[in-house]
């Protein structure tokens, strides 16, 4: 079984993702006395499970970079963290989780931006297994460049994104800053990617931040 948006993406070849930089940083936060080994181990399956193949993998003392260095780049990376928020769900017993993921792409070399690129690419829609694990996200969209498109431009990127999410049945509501997305962790993360992804196809620099809670014990969150 898998996810994916009803807006089916065509594929066009252009820039690679190291050219363009596709990538992510995310860290991930058990709550429970074990955490290290829950967030270790959560790593661990990932890589076992072969998900770590096309990625460039960085830890350092506050988070997790993930570069994308063969496509799919968006397909390896939501992969990837899906497995890793599931992992770290089911070994610690089901208890509150909450990853913090901050997605890019159009900025080659990370640091120093040539955002002149052309032949952005159009990928296909993201498909990832269904986990079996729920989850709750905060999720916002900002697209880094309007080109021509004139002032204001951005919100029609972003009110499009919305809108695609919302004929998915993965958003359901507004929120300061953000749009709350619900669904199983695949398809929270697949709907924010493809979005991200999306937007991508016609604005050279777009980042995309998530934070993903699963297992809260929030009345609001379990409501």
């Amino acid at each position: 079984m898998s996810t994916h948006l009803d807006d089916q993406a065509v594929h066009r070849p252009g820039a690679t993702p190291q050219q363009l930089g596709i990538g992510m940083r995310f860290s991930i936060h058990p709550h429970c006395d074990d955490f290290v080994e829950v967030i270790l181990g959560a790593l661990e399956d990932a890589r076992r499970a072969g998900l770590t193949q096309g990625l460039l993998i960085e830890t350092d003392e506050v988070s997790t970079y993930v570069g994308a260095a063969e496509e799919p780049a968006e397909q390896r990376l939501m992969a990837y963290l899906a497995s890793v928020i599931a992992a770290a769900s089911r070994r610690s017993g089901g208890g509150h989780v909450v990853a913090h993921v901050l997605l890019s792409r159009g900025c080659p070399g990370e640091v120093a931006c040539d955002l002149s690129m052309t032949g952005l690419p159009s990928p296909e829609p993201v498909r990832i297994e269904v986990t079996g694990v729920p989850a709750i996200a905060q999720w916002s969209l900002y697209p880094l460049l309007d080109g021509d498109a004139g002032a204001g431009a951005h919100m029609d990127h972003i009110e499009s994104a919305i809108a695609s999410a919302l004929r998915r049945g993965t958003a359901v509501s507004a929120a300061h800053y953000a749009t709350k997305l619900t669904g199983d962790v695949a398809d929270v993360l697949a709907t924010a990617a493809d979005a991200w992804a999306k937007v991508g196809c016609q604005v050279p620099h777009v980042v995309s931040h998530l934070t993903v809670s699963v297992g809260s014990p929030s009345p609001a969150a379990a409501g």
